[in-house]
């Protein structure tokens, strides 16, 4: 009876919670289910929602996204292919197919407040299938290539078609008796985070749905207007909009208060917004401090950092919104904001410069000094795109300048924003990359780093090896790795190879190893694997040589040789390379890494002209 009288009141309330849940406020439109066993609530289509909805007075959709302007987006895809492939580090990308076609699930359902349980969360592959679909429909936007946008729009229709994501726990109410459903409250009731957390299932699938729903507005709107393919997506990302909590105080996190989500439903239907931008921005101006620190962010504990970042994403991406949608931004907060971008510039590099306020351990466990955050910039991925809009907005500031040095094509940030949808990182990027000062800095920065190479020519755009070139002769043929299980999308003509070193004088030394070419359109880049009897010398190596130029250089038993790069950064790491080998009393190795590296080409040649149909 106890069972049967809870679910009589959570069925009212939810009769309740859906009667007044359409994002316009009106009344959604009863009816009865297939199977005729209980009512279904839905809201109209944007269609016949806009049709009454014209604002008075307010921002109207005047840009396609809320998030970059038309004039903005049309500038980046006006920039040469080239350019935005080298901006946006696209250079021998591929979509991942066999993550994408892996499929949003049916639903979320496990996380932890802490969210460190992904092994055993039912459907958590879909962050990584959404992840991947993203950096997809960057590369088309990027490479312009119209096959690759009619799969990525096809495989957000299968998606929609199939309510992807729909069965997912609803916490969040648009209006009704409550805005969080009862079943999620709770979170963090344990301070280590292990508390079985529906609220993050629910905020997951949520930010999924809308990131699409952004991303679809910007790019794929407007593709093949009439296809009914359409209708299916805008039900799709429709169904979700009462699962939105209606936005109200500011604060960090959940899309900031879930303006962001509120904001882009209103935009969709033309009406007024211009209230909720400047409430985030007077929001923002109150959580972000003098001496840089961010409400209930930089307080984090071991996770301060990590948090700071997350806000300063959350911060620029409101003063792009601000600016779009002509929202005075007051100056003070410009100033703050920059100070916060030091914070995390000097704290990134000392962690202990972040402690006074690390130390305070909101929500979080102790840091003693150290944060739990990457070493790498370019594997910060999480509202990390504020890096590459503050180079863009701030190019003079000590930390943009800073980024632009730490930041590589590689970088995560270019490919994709989780919450957006929109890749801010990779248009700001190719933006800032364009314009005529950048263009002369980066000629000249290049022209420098030239002259401070001794294994490189510089011929004005690539850097092309020098030394002694060594030929690689066959004594045995190979055979091409095919299985997926060995083979990584980076991996071109991968193989167990056999032959010999031969120099100008004759002198030859046996090769054999497992090698591939990286896949890079405009590096010419070599990787062997040292761990064969022929290259024996270079094991005593593995420790001493990563520590002078950088953790990534011999990774898991791989040394790359480079023998042509436009990228400065990949040249300088070579000829780290090259100086160490050169500078070492062990002369066997130091032979041995001149002979492959002038062999480089010859190898390199070789696997490209023997590979099989």
């Amino acid at each position: 009876m106890k069972k049967l009288l809870l679910l009589l009141i959570l069925f009212f309330f939810s009769i309740q919670s859906y009667a007044n849940s359409c994002p316009d406020g009106s009344d959604p439109v009863r009816s009865i289910s297939e199977d005729g066993t209980y009512f279904v609530f839905s809201c109209q289509s944007n269609t016949d929602m806009n049709k009454n909805t014209q604002a008075s007075g307010g921002v109207l959709a005047q840009n396609k996204s809320i998030f970059v302007s038309d004039k903005d987006f049309s500038d980046f895809l006006n920039l040469p292919v080239e350019d935005r492939i080298s901006s946006c580090g696209y250079s021998g990308f591929s979509p991942n197919w066999q993550v994408i076609n892996k499929d949003l699930a049916p639903r979320i359902k496990g996380y932890n407040s802490k969210m460190d349980n992904d092994h055993i969360v039912e459907g958590h592959y879909s962050r990584d299938v959404h992840l991947k679909y993203l950096e997809a429909s960057t590369f088309a936007m990027v490479s312009g290539d119209k096959t690759l946008k009619e799969r990525l729009f096809d495989k957000l229709y299968y998606w929609a078609s199939k309510d992807a994501l729909s069965e997912t726990m609803q916490c969040y109410f648009a209006t009704g008796p409550f805005d969080l459903a009862p079943a999620c409250e709770g979170e963090w009731s344990d301070p280590d985070g292990q508390d079985i957390a529906p609220i993050k299932d629910a905020t997951v699938a949520v930010e999924t749905v809308m990131s699409l729903n952004y991303l679809y507005k910007l790019y794929y709107a407007g593709y093949k207007p009439e296809d009914d393919r359409h209708k299916v997506i805008l039900g799709w990302f429709e169904s979700f909009y009462p699962r939105i909590k209606a936005s109200g105080d500011f604060y960090f996190g959940n899309s900031v208060g879930w303006h962001f989500p509120n904001i882009s439903i209103k935009h969709s239907l033309n009406q007024d917004y211009k209230s909720l931008i400047e409430n985030m921005v007077r929001g923002l101006d109150k959580s972000s401090y003098s001496d840089g620190s961010m409400k209930d962010r930089t307080t984090r504990g071991n996770r301060a950092l990590w948090y700071h970042s997350n806000a300063l994403g959350e911060a620029f991406i409101i003063l792009e919104i601000a600016r779009i949608a002509d929202v005075e931004i007051p100056p003070t907060l410009e100033k703050k904001l920059l100070k916060a971008a030091e914070l995390f510039n000097d704290a990134f590099l000392d962690h202990s410069v972040i402690e006074p306020w690390a130390k305070k351990r909101v929500r979080s466990q102790a840091s003693n000094g150290r944060q739990e955050f990457n070493s790498n910039l370019d594997s910060v991925s999480f509202y990390s795109s504020w890096m590459q809009i503050f180079q863009f907005r701030y190019p003079e500031h000590r930390t943009a300048q800073w980024l632009n040095q730490e930041l590589t094509s590689k970088a995560s940030s270019l490919k994709s924003n989780q919450v957006t949808g929109v890749p801010l990182g990779c248009i700001s990027k190719a933006l800032a990359d364009s314009s005529p000062e950048s263009k002369e800095k980066r000629e000249k920065k290049l022209k420098k780093t030239a002259s401070d190479l001794s294994i490189y020519e510089f011929d004005g755009m690539n850097f092309n090896l020098s030394v002694k070139k060594i030929d690689f002769i066959e004594t045995f043929p190979f055979i091409l790795e095919r299985d997926e299980k060995y083979l990584q999308p980076y991996q071109l003509h991968k193989s167990m190879i056999k032959g010999k070193l031969v120099s100008a004088d004759s002198q030859n030394s046996r090769f054999e190893t497992l090698v591939f070419k990286y896949a890079n359109d405009v590096e010419q880049k070599l990787v062997i694997n040292i761990d064969n009897p022929s290259l024996r010398p270079f094991m005593s190596h593995t420790s001493p040589l990563p520590k002078k130029c950088g953790s990534d250089v011999m990774e898991w038993g791989w040394l790359s040789f480079i023998s042509k790069t436009n990228d400065q950064r990949s040249a300088k790491k070579q000829q780290c390379i090259f100086d160490y080998f050169e500078d070492s009393k062990d002369e066997n190795v130091k032979e041995l890494f001149v002979n492959i590296l002038g062999a480089t080409s010859s190898i390199l040649s070789y696997l490209e002209k023997n590979v099989e149909p």
